[in-house]
């Protein structure tokens, strides 16, 4: 999410460098200044800029303007970075070296001052639309009652037959430890290392067979038929099958879905980020960057007829 977030944004750290680089060196050189030769050709300041402008301008621009009005709107910007480096030389040092740079390069990442860079811009784009969230009792209550739900929790030994997790299902029922057995058995190398313990979920985040097995459970049990899917057959216990508990018990997590579900609301968090930059007055004198940030404001605009047309329809 946090890449799909960011890339949504249309953040390029590259393109940003190359960008201020090139501003900087602006007012030193005269646009007819030749900047290299190729034997009789000659490239111009003008040229570089120009083409420079029809790669990546609009891409640039953007983040220019974003990275800006994001720092204008955040307490401390400093503060932010730091935790960002911090956060990045901790996952890092968690999984190595060679693991990291596999992560990078799956990300489309550079290097690992891109990967703080993106990280940065995360942390500032989540405290300028949390700020604009609405957190009342009054507010996270309605998401309880209307959207909210207990997320699932279980572990699973997964094998490739029948005949093997009913033996597992045997072996359990005989007193074998789940947690020993998964490390044992299970082929899902991602959860068996950890005693088969997923990550918690709700609806459509796992296969059906798995999801219906854990909802149709109880709390502490063990599926005895083995559950059948795509990948194998599973055996599940069953930490919480995912039945709305009372609201007080489970605030803080009603809290934290609430605000997941904002972020990923493109309307609402990038119809702040659209606001943000109408508030500061972003002026583009190249007519031929005018909409690197269009869409952004003209979201804004979007968001706010609908929210318009929706008070009116409930008022009627």
């Amino acid at each position: 999410m946090k890449k799909a977030l960011l890339k949504t944004i249309g953040l390029s750290f590259t393109s940003l460098a190359l960008a201020s680089s090139l501003a900087g060196a602006l007012p030193v050189m005269a646009q007819d200044d030749v900047i290299a030769t190729i034997g009789d050709t000659k490239i111009t300041k003008e040229d570089f800029y120009n083409e420079m402008k029809s790669l990546a301008g609009k891409t640039t621009l953007r983040s220019m303007i974003l990275e800006n009005v994001l720092k204008q709107n955040v307490k401390d910007a400093d503060a932010l970075k730091k935790s960002a480096d911090e956060e990045a030389q901790e996952q890092l040092d968690k999984v190595g070296e060679d693991q990291f740079n596999a992560y990078l390069n799956q990300m489309q990442l550079g290097s690992i001052d891109e990967f703080k860079y993106q990280l940065y811009i995360r942390n500032m784009f989540q405290e300028v639309v949390e700020g604009k969230m609405d957190l009342s009792d009054e507010a996270i209550k309605k998401f309880y009652d209307e959207s909210y739900e207990t997320p699932m929790e279980a572990q699973q030994i997964l094998v490739k037959t029948e005949d093997e997790a009913k033996d597992v299902i045997n072996r359990l029922n005989n007193g074998e430890e789940f947690d020993a057995l998964a490390k044992e058995l299970s082929i899902d190398e991602a959860t068996a290392a950890n005693g088969g313990l997923l990550s918690p979920f709700t609806s459509g985040q796992m296969v059906q067979e798995f999801e219906d097995a854990v909802k149709a459970s109880e709390n502490g049990s063990v599926t005895q038929e083995p559950v059948k899917s795509q990948y194998g057959f599973h055996v599940i216990k069953t930490i919480n099958n995912g039945t709305k508990q009372a609201f007080e018990d489970v605030k803080d997590d009603v809290v934290n879905q609430y605000k997941q579900s904002k972020f990923s609301d493109s309307n609402f968090s990038y119809g702040v980020i659209g606001q943000l930059i109408k508030d500061a007055k972003v002026d583009i004198k190249d007519k031929d960057l005018k909409d690197a940030v269009t869409d952004l404001t003209q979201l804004t605009e979007q968001t706010a007829e609908s929210t318009e047309a929706a008070s009116s329809a409930e008022g009627e």
